[in-house]
């Protein structure tokens, strides 16, 4: 009886911690959205930066948030099941 008490115990245990995780991933879709505004931000600090430190800076921002995106369109690609073999990112760079 103590064994069924604490097979049951654990049980709720784990079913209890997948509910948490669940609720804390974030999904691809979400985290595509997140990236394209961070895409958009980008652009907008590399079109009214003016210093060229701040152009560099918002350079590199632009290739990161680039690169993020199309890591994510990737990725959800790949999930969904579509041939991604050779392809390049939405904005041209490489893999």
């Amino acid at each position: 009886m103590v064994f069924c008490s604490s097979l049951w115990t654990k049980a709720k245990q784990l079913l209890e911690f997948n509910r948490q995780q669940s609720e804390t991933i974030i999904s691809y879709e979400d985290l595509l959205e997140e990236a394209h505004q961070e895409l958009l931000e980008a652009r907008n600090l590399f079109t009214y930066a003016r210093d060229p430190e701040m152009i560099d800076y918002a350079i590199f921002h632009l290739n990161a948030a680039e690169q993020r995106y199309d890591y994510l369109i990737r990725r959800i690609k790949s999930q969904r099941g579509y041939l991604i073999q050779g392809e390049k990112g939405e904005f041209g760079g490489s893999r």
